[in-house]
């Protein structure tokens, strides 16, 4: 059996040769490193105040090695501690003065502890007893009134204390022995069908198995009995709670359908389905292939990751002479004449069999906060063929979640149709030329580029994520058309943006990804830097970077030349509002929050190929919306609705539309008001999330057509803003020379290669 991590002073003795006098004066005045472990029941004893001092294990030499010499006795030590002292000595066994909450004389007390093989560990169980003694009589109310007593009465009390002291021990130690045979016998009996009765037991109680400390007022058998019963029926009491919750568990696992995760899209899994994985970089032709197929099927529907790819993929269906419908969160065109969808990913039908359904941009199964939405595509489409394409670095993942479904899966790989290579130098933006894209990383970033690259007579189309796809559309259009020399984006460009650029370069080579900054994956770098050197319109594509040394032209290449790192971990999916439903019961509340927490914590928890995705946002939104008197799953609604908290008013405005749900009123129209980009892009922002809540709410978001139309007007508005910021003449016509200087001040050039770029 190991030796104990921890010994108790009254032990030190037989371990160090030293007298027990010794090693508590050595221990009291801190020559050693000692650890505190509460004693007894908190509730009830000094508010948990009192606490048994143990001395580690690796310290327990140090105490022999310390050179004899007098330690100075505690200035600050009464009558009762040198008593206490005194008896400790002459009886060999630890005695305490015991104090009330003011400190003042409660009487006197000995340690006494008992190592027993009680649970299945590591180390024996410390079992510690503090047992009250009697003192003199009428000593008790001198010493709480802190009456000076003389030295012999001292003396006399501390024999009379030490006497007890070795008596009750003696006792004690006999009764704590027994008790340790009687609960190791029902502790085997009570976990006799456990497999593993030790990490039950330590998940039961989150407790060290070493040791537990109570008290007793006495050494009578029946009192030291009743005191470590308490302890043990509780320490049961809590297994078999755990036990309880274990099983409950279980059930809600089973009921939920989470341990089975197929399992929940019965339509799709009557299909013998077939899976098909385009690979390929950007410029291979895998979107034009997926197209393909869904346009030759009878019927079929494109998933995709942006609203703007939704509509450029109903153009394409509709061009191709398919009758298309369009859903997304915010807007539904559909009929029973369509034979094709076009949809945000999100929004997948799992009721409607289809053909063919086509996934976009099947790597984002690895991204936390969105690639639920992929992982529920994949396992969900009600189609006898699904199309997935993406990366090459998704395909491991892919593989291993077609073996969870058990279906067929064919990849064909794609080769990208024309070379991309790195610029060979880093330039300066007086490098740039017209039909360039230069791609930063935040909003504030992009703006600032656009007024640089402004005062060099070019040009400038502006894309960043905080416009809607009708204004990035728009800005797209505009550069293709010849109105813009140069194109600024963030790397929103990297998805679902064709344009007609050669070379696109980098302002910085780092980001932050909305925890933390940090350097650009290589697998950013290919799918930004993939836009450059559009087929059939270049013979290559350049990426490079402004500013900086030959270390970000070297990391650029790098990331070209590499092959793809392969995705690894789990795939993430997010509880639907079946399992909701059923936490709540199960968990007996509505309180959202709590239900969501539970759920983070409980779905998918020992999964081998699943895992929870980030719920920060939501459940933050939910102990928000907790005095909303609405049913628990249209407030599960409000929670999830995209708007982000980022903008504490958005979700203040939220809250008022969700409190007139609650009353039974219309909600508010949202705020529709000319001003800045700023206002205008938020005023954008939060229309939509009205209008996603008006595709669930019909009855309580009335006139969604008006607030359709102030958007776009507000996009129209947006647009000509940026146009009017484009050119040098519209920059000139704002600002005189003078404060042109000046803003050319603030505002610094692009940063080097790796330097950071302020967070939007």
């Amino acid at each position: 059996m190991p030796q104990p991590s921890s010994y108790p002073i009254s032990m030190l003795p037989a371990l160090t040769g030293r007298s027990l006098a010794r090693c508590l004066e050595i221990v009291e005045a801190g020559l050693v490193r000692t650890q505190e472990v509460p004693f007894g029941d908190k509730a009830k004893d000094d508010g948990g105040r009192r606490m048994a001092r143990l001395v580690p294990a690796g310290r327990v030499k140090s105490i022999a090695q310390i050179t004899d010499g007098e330690i100075a006795a505690d200035p600050e030590a009464d009558d009762a501690d040198r008593i206490a002292r005194l008896a400790t000595a002459r009886a060999n066994q630890v005695v305490r003065a015991r104090r009330m909450k003011d400190s003042s004389f409660a009487g006197f007390e000995v340690e006494v502890p008992v190592f027993a093989p009680i649970f299945p560990s590591e180390r024996d169980t410390l079992l510690m007893a503090f047992v009250r003694l009697r003192e003199p009589k009428g000593i008790r109310q001198k010493l709480a009134d802190g009456e000076l007593l003389s030295d012999d009465r001292i003396e006399a009390v501390a024999d009379f204390v030490a006497e007890r002291a070795v008596d009750a021990a003696l006792e004690t130690q006999e009764n704590l022995s027994l008790a340790a045979e009687t609960y190791a016998d029902r502790f085997r009996e009570a976990t006799r069908e456990l497999d593993d009765p030790a990490a039950f037991l330590r998940a039961a109680t989150k407790a060290d198995l070493e040791r537990f400390v109570f008290a007793a007022q006495s050494t009578q058998r029946d009192e030291v009995q009743s005191a470590t019963t308490k302890w043990f029926d509780k320490l049961l009491g809590s297994m078999r709670s755990l036990r309880q919750q274990s099983r409950r568990r279980a059930s809600f696992a089973e009921a939920s359908g989470y341990d089975r995760y197929p399992n929940l899209f019965p339509l799709a899994r009557s299909i013998e389905r077939k899976l098909l994985f385009l690979a390929g970089p950007t410029n291979s032709g895998k979107t034009y292939e997926a197209m393909r197929l869904a346009i030759e099927a009878s019927t079929a529907e494109i998933l995709s990751p942006l609203r703007l790819l939704a509509h450029e993929h109903r153009e394409t269906l509709t061009i191709a002479g398919v009758r298309a419908g369009l859903i997304t969160g915010e807007e539904r065109d559909e009929s029973e004449d369509f034979t094709h969808y076009a949809r945000t990913i999100e929004t997948i039908d799992v009721g409607r069999r289809v053909d063919v359904c086509v996934v976009d941009e099947i790597q984002m199964l690895a991204d936390e906060q969105r690639g639920w939405a992929w992982t529920q595509a994949l396992f969900a489409a009600p189609a006898d063929l699904v199309v997935m394409t993406g990366s090459p670095d998704a395909i491991p993942m892919v593989e291993r979640l077609a073996k969870v479904l058990g279906e067929p899966l064919e990849i064909r790989m794609l080769e990208r149709k024309n070379e991309l290579d790195a610029w060979p130098q880093p330039i300066s933006l007086k490098d740039l030329r017209r039909g360039d894209a230069v791609v930063a990383f935040s909003r504030a970033a992009v703006h600032e580029l656009r007024e640089e690259i402004v005062r060099l007579k070019l040009t400038v189309a502006t894309v960043y994520g905080a416009l809607s796809p009708e204004v990035r559309r728009a800005e797209a259009a505009r550069f293709r058309r010849g109105e813009a020399d140069v194109v600024v984006a963030t790397d929103a460009i990297g998805m679902g943006l064709n344009l007609p650029v050669s070379r696109v370069f980098l302002a910085a080579l780092d980001k932050f990804d909305g925890t933390s900054r940090r350097a650009l994956f290589h697998s950013e770098i290919r799918q930004i830097g993939g836009r450059a050197g559009r087929f059939g319109m270049f013979e290559k594509g350049w990426v490079g970077v402004i500013g900086g040394g030959t270390h970000g032209v070297e990391k650029i290449r790098a990331a070209l030349t590499s092959p793809p790192k392969d995705l690894s971990g789990r795939a993430f999916v997010r509880p639907n509002r079946e399992s909701v439903a059923l936490a709540a019961e199960f968990l007996e509340t509505d309180d959202l929050a709590q239900v969501l927490t539970f759920l983070r914590s409980r779905i998918v928890m020992d999964h081998a190929d699943l895992q929870i995705g980030d719920m920060d946002e939501e459940i933050e939104k939910a102990r928000r919306l907790a005095s909303v008197g609405i049913p628990m799953l249209d407030r599960l609604a409000y929670a999830i609705v995209p708007v982000s908290l980022r903008h504490p008013w958005f979700m203040d405005t939220v809250l008022t539309w969700a409190r007139a749900h609650a009353a039974g009123r219309k909600a508010p129209k949202p705020p529709l008001r000319s001003g800045d980009l700023q206002r205008l892009e938020d005023g954008v922002n939060l229309a939509t999330g009205w209008l996603w809540l008006a595709q669930r709410f019909p009855e309580v978001y009335a006139d969604a057509d008006e607030v359709r139309e102030g958007i776009a007007m507000l996009n129209e508005e947006i647009e000509k803003n940026l146009v009017k910021l484009s050119s040098s003449r519209a920059l000139l016509s704002k600002s005189t020379p003078d404060k042109a200087r000046s803003r050319r001040g603030r505002n610094p050039r692009p940063r080097a290669a790796g330097a950071k770029a302020p967070a939007s």
